[in-house]
């Protein structure tokens, strides 16, 4: 079973004397994330990131003090399911998580993108493509559930980005479907920039997922926190 890592977050609204939960809005929510620099990782026991700057300025706004359990990205999810989170992210939007929970407005940019060894001549976007190549994404994605829905040549999925550029790169996949930022990141950190090129297939942004049970609890607070991201999400 996976320790979460818990960053907890709500000594500043107190110390301020904001209204935690008045109304009725929570007084904190937990929320699970998982560590995808630039989005979100830890830095020295602190939440850090594109996706939880956002999310922490639009609850500061609101009062709510936030605690974030870092964890696998599959299990992130399966907790909010079950109801040990209230909610996950930075998500995008599929018909399955619809099913059980609600997402936000986009807090941060996301662009799906498809990576290639550069000196490749598949054309991702091609009819061909789909039955002809090998690809990947990585495990507990949205991006690997829609590879497979849409019937492309799936190899094993890894855990992580950095696992999934290197398949790329020994060339154990054709192409991998990933997250532009990063794995623009990842390219550059590794000085392999100029062995991929990328190819966009759709621009997918990225919000919090809150749970059906959350929301329903706290029927005013979902259209609160979307007004709040105004000025806050990332661009």
């Amino acid at each position: 079973m996976h320790m979460a890592r818990y960053c907890r977050e709500g000594a500043l609204a107190l110390a301020l004397g904001l209204p935690l939960g008045s109304g009725a809005g929570p007084a904190q929510l937990k929320l699970g994330t998982h560590e995808l620099p630039p989005y979100s990782q830890q830095v020295n026991g602190q939440a850090e990131g594109l996706a939880v700057q956002a999310v922490r300025c639009a609850l500061r706004k609101q009062g709510v003090a936030v605690e974030f359990a870092f964890l696998p990205w599959a299990r992130a999810q399966s907790a909010a399911r079950q109801g040990e989170l209230d909610g996950f992210f930075a998500a995008s939007q599929s018909a399955e998580r619809d099913a059980w929970a609600t997402l936000s407005a986009p807090i941060a940019p996301q662009q799906w993108r498809w990576y290639l060894l550069r000196e490749s001549r598949l054309d991702p976007l091609s009819p061909e493509f789909r039955q002809q190549a090998r690809v990947s994404s990585f495990l507990g994605g949205n991006m690997l559930s829609w590879l497979r829905q849409e019937g492309y040549q799936l190899e094993a999925a890894p855990p992580r980005n950095e696992q999934l550029l290197q398949m790329l790169l020994k060339r154990r996949v054709d192409a991998v479907l990933a997250n532009h930022l990063v794995m623009e990141r990842l390219l550059a950190e590794q000085d392999a920039s100029g062995q991929i090129r990328s190819v966009l297939q759709q621009d997918k942004p990225l919000g919090v997922y809150f749970s059906q049970r959350f929301t329903a609890a706290h029927p005013n607070f979902l259209p609160r926190f979307n007004q709040a991201l105004q000025g806050c999400a990332a661009r």
